[in-house]
């Protein structure tokens, strides 16, 4: 299972899990798949840290 911040960056600003899905561009099953640590392709991964305003590593180690 990949470690990754997702849910705690997302809750930090505060944000629904569709408003972050939104502002990514994805749907909101890709987000809550990201957010169990389930595998999501890292295209999707690259644009969930750029709607966070977040570098990719800090997100995904």
């Amino acid at each position: 299972m990949l470690k990754n911040r997702v849910k705690k960056y997302r809750e930090a600003i505060p944000w629904s899990l569709a408003e972050l899905s939104r502002r990514a561009g994805l749907a909101p099953q890709t987000v809550a798949k990201m957010e169990k640590g389930l595998p999501t392709r890292k295209n999707s991964e690259l644009k969930v840290a750029k709607a966070l305003q977040k570098k990719y590593e800090e997100i995904f180690s």
